[in-house]
C-alpha cells in the first residue's frame, strides 16, 4: 500500500504562501474589539484596524520574510499592548515565530524566543493598570507564553525532523551514486579483463597458427607427412582458441547457453598444471622449451594459477617470434610462487648455431620498441593480485620475464 505524503508536503510554496495570506485576512476580519474595548483603550477604530493591517501583513508575509514578519509582529503587539489590548496578538506572534524557528539557525530561533517572550512580557505589564510585575502579571504571561512556547517547539522539531530526512537522502544519493561508480568499476575491470584474456588466448594461438602454416608451405611438396602434422597442429590450436573464446565471449550473454557451458569454462581458466601441454604445443613450432619445477607444486588461488599460466604462456608467445630456446621456471616458495621466462633472443640464438627466428629486432619492451599489450597485460595480472613484476634485456642478449605472487600463507 502507498502512502501519501503529509499535505504539507504536497502543497507548492506559492501555495503555502497563499495559505499564510489566507490565514492573515481571517485574523484581520476576526480581530475587531468592541466599541466598549476601543473607548476604554483610547484608540480609533481606524488605528486599530491599522495596526490590526500589520500584524495580517506580517502573518502573511512570515513564509517570505520570517526575520522582518517577526520585527512587525513584536513591535506591533508592543503597540497594541500599550493600549491594554495583549490577547489576541499574541496569536500572530506564535505563527511569526513558528516560521522564524523553523527557517532559522537555532541560536537565531533561541534568541527569537527570548526576545518574543520578553516583549509579551513587557507588553502585558504596559496593558495593565498597575504597571507592576505581580502575580496577576506572571500568571497572565504563563498563559500566554504558553501557545508561544508550543509554536516555537513544533517550528524547532519540524526544522530537525526536516534535517534528518534531508541528511538521509543525500547519504542514500551517496550511496546510489557509489553503487552506480562501483558498478562501472566493475564493467570496467571486466571488460580489462575479457581484453587481457582474449590477448593472450589469440597472440599465442596466432603465432603457434603462423609458425606451423610457414612450416606446412614449405613441406607440403617434398614432404607431405611434415605438412600434415603442421595442418593438425594447425587445427588442434585454433579449436582449442575458439573453445576459449566461446567460454569468454559467454559472460558477455545475460542467458548462457547450458550445453558445453562448464567444459568451455574449465578450458577458459587453465593453471600451471597446464604447463607440459602448453610446453608441447609451443613445441611443435619449432621454438626449444625447457621447463623446469623447483618446490613442491600445490593448490594455489584460481586467479594466481590462471595469472601464472597467461604469463607464461605471453613470454613464450614472444619467445617463438624472437628467439629459438627458452626456459621456463616456476618456483614454489611458502609465501609465494615465482615465474621466470628466458629466451636467447635472435642474435644470441645465431651465435649458438641455432636457425634464428624472423621478427623484430628489439623486444616489446624494449627502450626503442613498442610497448605491446602482452608486456601491459602482464603487469596489471600481477598487480591485480599484489605482487611485483620485471621484463627486460638480458646482459647477453635476449628477454627475460619475471614475476612473483604471494599466496598469503606463512612462511
Amino acid at each position: 500500500m502507498h502512502l501519501r505524503p503529509p499535505l504539507t508536503k504536497r502543497l507548492t510554496r506559492v501555495q503555502l504562501v497563499g495559505l499564510d495570506v489566507a490565514v492573515g485576512i481571517a485574523l484581520l476580519l476576526w480581530g475587531r474589539p468592541t466599541d466598549a474595548q476601543l473607548a476604554t483603550a483610547g484608540l480609533s477604530l481606524r488605528g486599530w484596524y491599522a495596526l490590526l493591517t500589520l500584524l495580517a501583513c506580517a502573518v502573511a508575509a512570515k513564509r517570505l520574510w520570517p526575520r522582518l514578519a517577526l520585527g512587525v509582529s513584536l513591535a506591533t503587539y508592543a503597540t497594541m499592548a500599550a493600549y491594554g489590548f495583549v490577547k489576541f496578538p499574541s496569536l500572530a506572534v506564535a505563527f511569526c515565530l513558528y516560521q522564524f524557528a523553523l527557517s532559522q539557525a537555532r541560536y537565531r530561533a533561541l534568541v527569537g524566543l527570548v526576545l518574543a517572550e520578553a516583549v509579551v512580557g513587557v507588553g502585558m505589564a504596559m496593558g495593565s493598570s498597575s504597571m507592576l510585575f505581580d502575580n496577576a502579571w506572571a500568571a497572565m504571561w504563563l498563559g500566554q507564553s504558553a501557545p508561544i512556547v508550543a509554536f516555537w517547539a513544533a517550528g524547532m522539531m519540524i526544522r530537525s525532523q526536516r534535517a534528518h530526512d534531508a541528511g538521509l537522502r543525500a547519504q542514500a544519493e551517496r550511496q546510489a551514486q557509489a553503487r552506480i561508480e562501483e558498478a562501472q568499476r566493475t564493467v570496467i575491470e571486466e571488460r580489462l579483463r575479457i581484453a587481457r584474456e582474449l590477448h593472450d588466448v589469440m597472440a599465442h594461438s596466432m603465432s603457434v597458427i603462423a609458425v606451423q602454416a610457414g612450416v606446412g608451405r614449405h613441406v607440403i611438396t617434398g614432404h607431405p607427412d611434415e605438412a600434415a602434422k603442421a595442418l593438425t597442429a594447425i587445427e588442434t590450436v585454433s579449436r582449442t582458441a575458439l573453445r576459449e573464446m566461446r567460454a569468454l565471449l559467454d559472460v558477455l550473454r545475460e542467458e548462457p547457453p547450458a550445453d558445453d557451458t562448464a567444459a568451455a569454462s574449465d578450458l577458459a581458466k587453465p593453471g600451471l598444471s597446464d604447463l607440459p601441454s602448453l610446453i608441447e604445443q609451443t613445441g611443435r613450432t619449432g621454438l626449444q622449451v625447457e621447463l623446469r619445477i623447483r618446490g613442491a607444486a600445490r593448490q594455489l588461488p584460481p586467479s594466481i594459477d590462471l595469472a601464472g599460466y597467461r604469463i607464461v604462456q605471453e613470454a613464450l608467445t614472444n619467445s617463438v617470434k624472437h628467439s629459438a630456446t627458452a626456459r621456463a621456471q616456476v618456483s614454489y616458495h611458502p609465501d609465494g610462487i615465482e615465474i621466470e621466462v628466458t629466451d636467447e633472443g635472435r642474435d644470441c640464438a645465431g651465435l649458438s648455431g641455432r636457425p634464428g627466428r624472423p621478427g623484430p629486432a628489439v623486444a616489446p619492451d624494449s627502450p626503442g620498441g613498442h610497448v605491446g599489450h602482452g608486456l601491459i597485460g602482464m603487469r596489471e595480472r600481477v598487480a591485480l593480485s599484489g605482487g611485483d613484476f620485471a621484463a627486460g634485456h638480458l646482459p647477453l642478449g635476449g628477454f627475460r620475464v619475471w614475476a612473483r605472487f604471494p599466496t598469503g600463507e606463512p612462511a
